[in-house]
């Protein structure tokens, strides 16, 4: 189960998408008439235009059970899911205008909710801080409830099996880096361009940097999808890849030829 929400101005485009009669049908709804789209909107836009400073005054959220958990899933318990979501945003149901609508047209099925942040109550506007995380932690405690598959518990699985295996958690692009440089380095080498390799089929280049008298004084390793770059040292002072190998050696076309400067 995946919990998505994001504050946002609302409007007929998301709000056609969530209607739309071809993707499924409607799970709920609180304190709203309308029949149709723009009904919808008159309606949420005659409260939320009672406050006057804030700019998002919408929840778009998503609760997605996984797809054999989707198929068990009767209306009933979807609803009482959806209601339990919501709850746990710190959105009091009876007082919020909430649309609900059951998506079913791809292979699982979830449930997208339209939310109005004004408490037609108290005035007061819902905390959209964080909203994001908190709806996968919401996600997460319900599942673990009703004995679902949770997102964030296959993601917590997979770092317990990575802590079991000894590899660091990785907690920055660098942390996954210096992991893949530590699983590379398990095995011995006959050249760097071997180690590069390797490297590279984990999803890291690793480059040498080279002076302006064709001297490599050092190396910098990018992460191949997110292009982001960085020295070796800003990845892990414990990196130094003369050590991999008895010489290394660099081929190169270019001239002068590139030669190791020792000493770094």
């Amino acid at each position: 189960m995946i919990g998505m929400a994001k504050a946002c101005s609302g409007g007929g485009s998301l709000l056609n998408y969530i209607m739309n009669d071809r993707k499924g049908y409607e799970l709920f709804r609180n304190n709203l008439c309308g029949l149709n789209p723009k009904e919808i909107i008159e309606e949420m836009n005659m409260i939320q235009d009672l406050n006057h400073r804030a700019k998002n005054k919408t929840l778009s959220l998503v609760l997605s059970p996984s797809i054999d958990d989707g198929h068990k899933l009767s209306n009933f318990e979807l609803k009482k899911m959806t209601v339990e979501f919501i709850k746990e945003l710190g959105i009091d149901t009876d007082n919020h205008q909430i649309l609900a609508f059951v998506h079913t047209e791809k292979r699982h099925k979830h449930i997208h909710i339209y939310c109005g942040r004004l408490n037609m109550e108290t005035g007061k506007m819902v905390n959209d801080h964080f909203i994001g995380k908190k709806a996968q932690w919401a996600a997460h405690r319900i599942a673990s409830r009703r004995n679902l598959i949770s997102a964030k518990q296959i993601m917590i699985n997979k770092i317990k099996a990575d802590q079991n295996e000894g590899f660091a958690i990785p907690k920055s692009t660098k942390d996954e880096i210096y992991n893949k440089h530590l699983k590379a380095i398990e095995r011995q080498y006959n050249s760097l361009e071997e180690y590069f390799l390797v490297m590279k089929t984990m999803g890291v280049e690793v480059q040498p940097s080279v002076n302006k008298q064709g001297l490599i004084q050092g190396y910098r390793f990018v992460n191949v999808a997110t292009k982001e770059s960085f020295k070796a040292s800003e990845v892990n002072r414990k990196i130094n890849l003369k050590d991999i190998v008895g010489k290394p050696i660099i081929e190169t076309n270019q001239k002068p030829k590139i030669k190791f400067r020792h000493g770094r």
